[in-house]
């Protein structure tokens, strides 16, 4: 790996020319910076996580009120088209 893969041009310059603690300043800023990032992607990655546990938890329920809307009793398919008709509502389903 060469230091172009990694550094501009105006970066290796100035490293050349910056005192020892200037560049270990620079180095540390960097690790801290990408500790950071790696910390809001792990967050962000959780908490897609979690989002998609409760859309599959949502989606085993409506899959539950249809089956019982296609073989249930004419209550049971009464009571599933209100469960069905408020879980649109919830999300925002027009159609």
């Amino acid at each position: 790996m060469t230091e172009n893969n990694i550094l501009t041009p105006q970066q290796v310059s100035m490293a050349n020319e910056a005192e020892p603690h200037e560049v270990l300043l620079a180095i540390h800023k960097r690790v801290v910076d990408t500790e950071k990032l790696m910390i809001q992607y792990r967050n962000h990655a959780q908490n897609l996580d979690v989002e998609i546990g409760m859309l599959k938890e949502r989606i085993g329920k409506l899959e539950d009120l249809v089956s019982i809307f296609h073989v249930g009793t004419q209550e049971d398919r009464v009571a599933a088209r209100d469960a069905l008709v408020a879980a649109q509502k919830k999300t925002h389903y027009t159609d």
